[in-house]
């Protein structure tokens, strides 16, 4: 009893210190060190490291291979880096200073303490009794903003958690696809994946819709060069942000109106969504009662009442679950002014480029649609491919 006696005044002690935006770790995030008033400060020799994961993933890396670029530089690990200043062995592994693991990469990719922000009661201990944390729900958290200097800035971490989302993968011949992760076919919404052909004249890059690769779906190829997309798509980023950087103003009200209809577009859809999830959800309820009232009566046997409960039950959780996503999603739609800022900050760091590379491609566009093609009567083949961009979606310029 004395002990969990303790360990609750402990924890009332912690909560008090936790609420009133302290933090209640001695050891700040990898890329910090704290001074002796408790305050985060940019530790000079990991921040550029952590600066590093972050442009590697903009640049369409995974976690895995993040890592294994880390361990080829001869980066000390963060356990390393500890041991070398403290003396500590908690996370050091002799033999191994420069050997990153993915999961240290990852947690560097999902903290959000990079962009300035104190995030206190990210794990808890179920009971005194026991020593390992688990770890808390965001909505148990408390996150105090601008607590301290960024490394990341919101926009780039954002960014990279929607990236993570797409789970990219490196193809056949260990590299992630320029485009891979964000190009979807038009016609069956499948990931479109990337295939290279050879022959005694030629060499072919390019990518093919995902189902028609594996004959899961009935769709066509919707085939398209890598050079050709590449150059289609190069071509629209210059056109918007070279009329971004001319015409700012008008820009951002462009931007703010076809933002705002889209979100009016795509909110009607979620809202009908939602409608027929929860007519759904009650139809299923109804038939839950005829079905007990049934089983009562003996009209229906306890083998098939069980039979037919069970499935209905399943139908009806993942509606619920469905429901409270599109809800979610309508709860957090942003205003269509914060969305055009956001694009125009990336169009501002951006100004000039020669090149189409991955990071300038995942921080600019979000994904990329590819139709079938066509032909007109000369036989002259067409395809059209529709850009949508990091936070305001596709962006029509005036003619």
């Amino acid at each position: 009893m004395a002990g969990e006696r303790y360990e609750q005044e402990n924890q009332a002690v912690k909560r008090s210190k936790g609420m009133s935006g302290k933090p209640i770790t001695s050891k700040p995030v990898y890329g910090y060190l704290m001074d002796e008033d408790e305050n985060f400060i940019i530790d000079e020799e990991a921040a550029p490291v952590v600066k590093q994961i972050y442009n590697l993933c903009l640049a369409g890396n995974g976690p895995t291979k993040i890592a294994r670029m880390l361990t080829e530089q001869q980066i000390p690990t963060p356990g390393t880096l500890e041991y070398r200043r403290t003396g500590s062995t908690r996370r050091y592994h002799p033999g191994y200073e420069c050997k990153w693991a993915t999961n240290t990469v990852v947690h560097i990719l999902e903290n959000r303490e990079y962009t300035g922000c104190l995030v206190n009661f990210k794990t808890e201990k179920l009971s005194y009794k026991v020593k390992h944390s688990v770890e808390n729900p965001l909505e148990k958290q408390v996150i105090f903003e601008n607590h301290h200097e960024p490394i990341i800035d919101t926009q780039t971490w954002e960014r990279v958690q929607e990236l993570r989302k797409q789970r990219k993968r490196p193809n056949r011949y260990d590299e992630v696809g320029l485009f891979s992760g964000i190009l979807f076919c038009a016609d069956c919404g499948s990931v479109m994946y990337q295939q290279r052909y050879q022959t005694d004249k030629r060499k072919q890059d390019c990518y093919i819709c995902g189902n028609y690769k594996k004959r899961t779906h009935d769709c066509t190829a919707h085939f398209i060069r890598t050079d050709l997309l590449t150059a289609g798509v190069l071509s629209n980023l210059r056109k918007v942000t070279s009329y971004a950087a001319k015409h700012e103003a008008r820009f951002m009200k462009l931007l703010i109106e076809q933002n705002e209809d889209g979100g009016k577009r795509r909110n009607a859809a979620k809202k009908k969504e939602l409608e027929a999830a929860e007519k759904r959800i009650a139809e299923l309820s109804a038939i839950f009662k005829r079905l007990y009232e049934d089983s009562v009566t003996g009209r229906i046997s306890d083998e098939r009442f069980t039979e037919l409960s069970a499935d209905y039950e399943a139908e009806q959780r993942e509606l619920k679950e469905r429901a409270a996503a599109i809800q979610a999603e309508l709860s957090k739609a942003q205003e269509a002014t914060v969305n055009a800022e956001k694009f125009m900050n990336v169009v501002r760091r951006h100004t000039s480029f020669e090149e189409l590379t991955p990071t300038l491609l995942r921080e600019f566009v979000e994904k990329i649609v590819v139709y079938e093609c066509s032909y007109d009567e000369n036989k002259t083949r067409r395809q059209d491919i529709e850009i949508y961009y990091s936070f305001v979606g596709k962006v029509d310029l005036p003619e």
